[in-house]
């Protein structure tokens, strides 16, 4: 079996944004196809809410898909993702969200409403909430918590390293904002399906996809392991430090 250290999930570069990037690239490129299944599952799965919203002519067929299919597969990719980190992913990871679906649903709603409210209140407590709760979903698959208690899971662990999360989370925004898609649905109300065949429209669509969002996907699995694992490693003092926590130094990372 491959050592831990070796891993994606081991210690690599350490515990910072430009470790994790940096990690999460060489996880990238050295798992490539292991990972297909899982860079095409939301892509591929996604392509009928387009359908849907065309036959009917209303947004609300597609966000019903998004429920039933889209958020629970998203959920599994997120696991599959923390398993191919730790070198033991397996094909099935992909649909585990359907075994947790009321909990996957509820916490997806429940994080965009938080994310919603935060970011109308002057953008910063939006990011604050980011930060502090963006491993939600990855403790409710990896632990098999309860929806409030994955929420807890994911500020214990990103404590004291939220700052290093921004530069992966940042660029999960940036991309989500401004790469181009090839197919645009239109306004709420008067849906219609628009295609763009532009070279930067579908160029920039394919990198989105394929490249940037796998990559950043690597690297927060590479984030969640390493600062789930160092959270798990404090222990309380000796007798007298009672209700006080040590926390271990993070190993060195590699040369």
């Amino acid at each position: 079996m491959e050592k831990t250290e070796n891993l994606p999930a081991g210690r690599g570069r350490g515990n910072s944004g430009l470790a994790w990037l940096a990690d999460g690239w060489d996880f990238y490129i050295g798992m490539l196809p292991r990972l297909i299944p899982a860079i095409l599952a939301v892509p591929l799965l996604s392509m009928p809410v387009y359908l849907l919203v065309d036959r009917f002519g209303s947004i609300w067929p597609g966000y019903a898909w998004m429920a039933a299919v889209i958020i629970p597969v998203e959920a599994g990719v997120t696991l599959f993702y923390i398993k191919a980190a730790r070198g033991r992913a397996s094909l099935r990871d992909i649909f585990y969200g359907f075994s947790i679906y009321f909990r996957a649903l509820a916490l997806t709603l429940i994080f965009s409403m938080m994310l919603l409210g935060g970011f109308m209140l002057l953008i910063v407590p939006g990011i604050l909430i980011m930060l502090a709760y963006s491993f939600g979903e990855y403790a409710l698959v990896d632990e098999d918590l309860p929806v409030r208690d994955s929420f807890l899971r994911s500020a214990a662990i990103t404590l004291g390293h939220r700052t290093d999360l921004f530069p992966v989370l940042g660029l999960v925004v940036l991309i989500e904002i401004f790469a181009p898609s090839v197919i645009e649905i239109g306004s709420v109300k008067e849906p219609a399906l628009a295609f763009k065949t532009g070279f930067w429209d579908v160029t920039g669509h394919a990198l989105k996809n394929f490249v940037f969002v796998p990559w950043l996907n690597c690297s927060a699995a590479v984030a969640y392991c390493r600062l789930k694992d160092r959270a798990d490693r404090r222990r309380p003092h000796a007798p007298g430090g009672a209700g006080e926590e040590e926390e271990d130094r993070d190993p060195p990372a590699d040369e």
